[in-house]
């Protein structure tokens, strides 16, 4: 049944098949959400984050995003860690940034690798560490993440 919710609630976001309907989409990320799947739990984060189909909720969508990474999903890790480094629904925190950076990095998100390596190029989270930082850069380059050429040159 979530594998419907969550399908009708891709279509409806998009408009394939069926007038897009922000709102309507959100409430059916939402119940798929609500069942478990780990997609629809980060559609759905995502669209509270934004306020996307309704209110802009980014504690709300924090909480989401946890869900999600707690099941292993790497855009979720990434998620979280970009909230902690903007203060965006989570208090701004650099080193728990940095961590949940690295946890989705290890798991190949290209963004993630990006993120990690710069904050341990330049020392964001107050680790120091150019050497991994580069490695970490080039792993993002290597995945056609661009913005890790500026970092690199």
């Amino acid at each position: 049944v979530a594998d419907a919710q969550y399908a009708y609630a891709r279509m409806l976001q998009d408009g394939r098949g069926v007038a897009a309907d922000l709102k309507q989409a959100r409430c059916w990320f939402e119940r798929a959400a609500n069942a478990g799947m780990v997609d629809a739990q980060v559609a759905f984060a995502e669209m509270l984050l934004n306020g996307r189909g309704g209110a802009c909720l980014p504690q709300a969508a924090a909480q989401w995003f946890k869900r999600a990474a707690a099941a292993g999903h790497a855009g979720a890790m990434f998620a979280i860690g970009a909230q902690y480094a903007n203060g965006q629904g989570l208090s701004f925190d650099p080193v728990a940034a940095q961590k949940w950076f690295a946890a989705a990095a290890e798991r190949g998100h290209g963004y993630a690798q990006l993120m990690l390596g710069g904050y341990l190029c330049n020392g964001r989270a107050g680790e120091h560490n150019p050497v991994a930082g580069r490695l970490w850069l080039e792993r993002a380059f290597a995945q056609g993440v661009q913005e890790a050429a500026n970092e690199l040159s």
